[in-house]
C-alpha cells in the first residue's frame, strides 16, 4: 500500500500570524481573530465587507483565500491568492497559500512555480522547500521530490516534517530501507509527532511486520486520538492480525469521530458479515450507499446478504443494478439464479445459471493468459486500494488511499468551523418570498433590499414590514390567529372589492394560513384594479407554486396509470401561469432580481437548465452579490456537467455566506 502524508495544514495557523505587525481597521481585525478561532464562514463575511470598501487592499483577499483553503475551496482559494497578489506581488505568503491550493486542485506544475516565487522572496524559506518537494511527491515525481526534501534537509537539518515527506517519497519508490531511516530521524528528533509514528507504521505494513506495525499506531493513536485515518489503518493491521474485535472497535471509532466516513462503514459491513452479524451488515451498506448509490462493491455485498437472508426480491434489484456496471461479471449471473430459485423461478433461474455456465467455461480459455495478473491481484487478498473498482475484490477490506486529514470540530453551530466536512442534502435554494416573516441569517451579510418594497412599507398601508427571503419563519398559534382576524377584519369593510391594496393585505394573510385559492382569487382582484401591482403578480406567481407543490403531493400518494399523460399536461399549464406571473414582474419592475431568480427556479425544475442559467445570471446583474443565484446556478451547471463553472459559482456562493457550499465543492473535487 502507498500512502502519502501531505504535512500542509500547520502552515495555515503560521500564515496567519505573519501578519500580526500590520495596522488594519477594526473589522478586518474582527475577521482575522474570527480565522484563528477557524470561524471560516464568519470571517469570510468581515473580509468581504472590507474588500467592498477598500477593493485596493491585498490584505483582505490573501486572509479569505486562507478561510477558504481550509474549507477546502481551493479554487476559491487560488482566485483570491491571485487578486492579492495583483495588488501586492510582493505578499510571500500568498504565493505560499496559492502554492497550497494548487496542489490540491493537482495544478503541480502551477504550484511549484509559486513555491519557486516564494523562494526568490527567501532562498531559505523551509516551508516552501518542504511544499515545493510534497507537490513533487503528489505529482508521483519521486526523485525531484527527493531532491527538493533533501535541499530543506541540508538548510534545516531538525526539519521533522521535511524528513517524514522524504521517507514517503522514498516509501512510494519501494525504497524501505531509506525510508525507514527517515521515519527513524523524525523519531530521533521529535518523539511525539504522532505523523513520525504512523508514517514508520506504514513501512512496517509494507514489509509484512504486523506486530511492529500495531504498536506504532498505537503510540500515534495515543499521541492523536481524534484523527480518524489512525484508526482505519490500525483496523486494517490488526485484520491481519486476526483481531476481528479490535479492527471492529476501530471502525466504530472511526465513525464516532467521523460519521460521514464511508470507508469505515463499508469495512464494517464486510466484518459484520464475516462473523455472522447480517441484519447490521446491511445497515452499513445501506449508509455507504446513502453517500454512493453507485458504489457497486457495496451493492454486491448487499446483495450477497440479502440471498443469505431470504430477501430474494432485493436481492435481484441490487444485483441488476450491478450486472449494468459489469455485464461480463459472471458470477452475478449465478447469484441472480439463487435468488430466482428462491423466489420460485425456476425457468429463470436455470437460464441465468446457463449463462454464468457459458460465462465461465468461455473465462478458463482465458486462464492462462491472466495468470500473471492474478498473481499481482492475490499479493494481499485481504485488502484492496479505496481506488481499486475491480468487482472480483468486492470482498476486501478497503484501504484508504492516502490520510485522511486532520478533522476539528471546536462549534457545534453547522456554520463554524470545517463545515465542508457535514454531510448536507443537496438541495436548491428556494424561490423567494415577499412575507411579513422572514427568517434572519446567522451569517453576517446584508439582508436584501428593494426600494419599491420599503417604499410600501413607508406608506403606512401595510399592517407589518415586508421582508424579502427564502426562509419563512413557522408561525405561532398566536400569530396564525391575528391573521385568521385580520381576514374577519377586511371581510366586514364594505369596499374591500374595490381597494387593492386591502385586497393585497388581505390575499398575504390568506397565504399566510395556506388558503391558497382564497389568495389567488384576492389576487387576481388586485390586478384588475391596478394592472401595475407587481406585488400581486410576484406574489400569485408563488402561491401558484406551493397550490402545484401542494397538488402534486397528493398526487404522489396514489399513482394512477392511466391519469399520468393527464397530470403532466396539467403541469405544464401550472408552469406556465407561474412563468407568466414573473415576466410581467420583469416586465414592471425589471431591476426585481427575485423575479429573476425565482423564473430561474422554475425552469431548472422544467429541465430547461440553459435557460435557467440565463436568468440566473439575470438576477446577478440585478443583484451583484446574489448568493442564492450564484449557488443555484452552480448546480444547474453541475446538471449540464459544466464542472470547472459550477465551482467557480459555490464557490462565489460559499464566500458570499452559503456554507454548504464548500461540501459541494468537496464532493466534486472527489469525484
Amino acid at each position: 500500500m502507498r500512502q502519502f502524508a501531505l504535512i500542509l495544514l500547520f502552515a495555515i495557523s503560521s500564515i496567519t500570524g505573519i501578519f500580526s505587525q500590520i495596522n488594519t481597521d477594526r473589522v478586518l481585525s474582527i475577521g482575522r481573530n474570527a480565522l484563528y478561532f477557524e470561524d471560516y464562514i464568519l470571517s469570510i463575511q468581515y473580509f468581504n465587507q472590507v474588500i467592498r470598501i477598500k477593493p485596493y487592499l491585498a490584505d483582505p483577499y490573501f486572509f479569505r483565500a486562507v478561510a477558504k483553503i481550509n474549507l477546502e475551496d481551493y479554487q476559491g482559494a487560488e482566485d483570491d491568492c491571485t487578486l492579492a497578489l495583483d495588488r501586492n506581488p510582493f505578499m510571500i505568503n500568498a504565493y505560499e497559500c496559492r502554492g497550497i491550493a494548487r496542489i490540491n486542485l493537482k495544478k503541480y506544475k502551477e504550484s511549484i512555480e509559486d513555491f519557486e516565487k516564494g523562494l526568490e522572496f527567501d532562498p531559505d524559506n523551509k516551508r516552501f522547500l518542504l511544499y515545493k518537494g510534497a507537490a513533487y511527491l503528489q505529482d508521483k515525481k519521486y526523485k525531484e521530490a527527493v531532491q527538493s526534501l533533501t535541499t530543506a534537509i541540508d538548510k534545516h537539518s531538525q526539519f521533522v516534517d521535511a524528513y517524514i515527506n522524504r521517507g514517503h517519497a522514498y516509501l512510494a519508490s519501494e525504497d524501505t530501507v531509506a525510508s525507514m531511516s527517515d521515519f527513524e530521524k523524525a523519531l530521533q528528533l521529535d518523539k511525539f509527532k504522532s505523523e513520525s509514528y504512523a508514517s514508520r507504521g506504514l513501512v512496517y505494513y509494507s514489509m509484512g511486520k504486523y506486530r511492529e506495525a500495531l504498536d506504532d499506531y498505537n503510540e500515534a493513536i495515543r499521541l492523536k486520538p481524534e484523527r480518524s485515518g489512525y484508526y482505519i489503518n490500525r483496523g486494517i493491521i490488526r485484520y491481519n492480525l486476526n483481531d476481528l474485535r479490535g479492527t471492529m472497535s476501530d471502525y466504530d471509532n472511526v465513525i464516532q469521530l467521523d460519521p460521514n466516513n464511508v470507508l469505515a462503514y463499508y469495512n464494517r459491513g464486510l466484518l459484520r458479515n464475516e462473523v455472522g452479524d447480517k441484519n447490521r451488515a446491511i445497515e452499513d451498506f445501506d449508509r455507504v450507499l446513502e453517500f454512493d448509490p453507485e458504489d457497486y462493491m457495496a451493492l454486491y455485498n448487499r446483495a450477497l446478504i440479502e440471498i443469505d437472508l431470504g430477501e430474494a426480491n432485493k436481492a435481484i434489484r441490487d444485483i441488476n443494478k450491478v450486472l449494468k456496471k459489469y455485464p461480463d461479471f459472471y458470477p452475478l449471473y449465478y447469484n441472480r439464479s439463487q435468488a430466482k430459485e428462491l423466489m420460485g423461478d425456476k425457468k429463470g433461474a436455470q437460464l441465468d445459471f446457463n449463462q454464468a455456465y457459458l460465462m465461465e467455461r468461455e473465462g478458463w480459455k482465458k486462464k492462462k493468459d491472466e495468470k500473471e495478473q492474478k498473481k499481482g491481484e492475490e499479493k494481499n487478498e485481504k485488502t484492496r486500494e479505496q481506488s481499486d473498482k475491480n468487482i472480483k475484490n468486492f470482498n476486501r477490506l478497503v484501504i484508504a488511499d492516502k490520510e485522511d486529514e486532520e478533522r476539528r470540530f471546536s462549534y457545534k453551530s453547522e456554520i463554524r468551523g470545517k463545515v465542508q466536512n457535514v454531510n448536507f442534502n443537496i438541495d436548491m435554494e428556494s424561490i423567494f418570498l415577499l412575507s411579513y416573516y422572514i427568517k434572519d441569517s446567522e451569517l453576517k451579510r446584508p439582508e436584501y433590499y428593494s426600494q419599491a418594497i420599503a417604499d410600501l412599507n413607508g406608506s403606512g398601508k401595510l399592517p407589518a414590514k415586508l421582508k424579502i427571503g427564502n426562509d419563512e419563519k413557522q408561525l405561532s398559534k398566536e400569530q396564525i390567529d391575528e391573521h385568521f382576524q385580520s381576514i374577519e377584519k377586511y371581510k366586514k369593510l364594505d369596499n374591500i372589492s374595490n381597494d387593492h391594496v386591502s385586497l393585497l393585505c388581505r390575499a398575504i394573510d390568506f397565504d399566510l394560513i395556506q388558503d391558497y385559492q382564497s389568495a389567488i382569487e384576492d389576487y387576481n382582484r388586485t390586478i384588475e384594479l391596478n394592472p401595475n401591482s407587481w406585488i400581486a403578480y410576484f406574489n400569485r406567481g408563488n402561491i401558484r407554486h406551493k397550490k402545484m407543490n401542494y397538488e402534486k403531493s397528493l398526487e404522489d400518494e396514489v399513482v394512477i396509470e392511466e391519469n399520468t399523460h393527464k397530470a403532466e399536461a396539467g403541469s405544464q399549464l401550472d408552469y406556465g401561469l407561474i412563468l407568466n406571473d414573473y415576466d410581467k414582474v420583469t416586465q414592471l419592475y425589471p431591476d426585481f432580481a427575485f423575479a429573476w431568480f425565482n423564473k430561474g427556479n422554475i425552469l431548472a425544475e422544467q429541465k430547461d437548465y440553459r435557460n435557467a442559467i440565463a436568468n440566473y445570471t439575470k438576477a446577478i446583474e440585478k443583484e451583484k452579490d446574489f448568493a442564492e443565484a450564484y449557488f443555484n446556478r452552480g448546480l444547474t451547471r453541475l446538471y449540464l456537467g459544466e464542472k470547472d463553472k459550477c465551482i467557480a459559482d459555490l464557490s462565489k456562493a460559499g464566500e458570499l455566506g452559503i456554507y454548504v457550499s464548500y461540501n459541494i465543492i468537496k464532493r466534486i473535487q472527489q469525484e
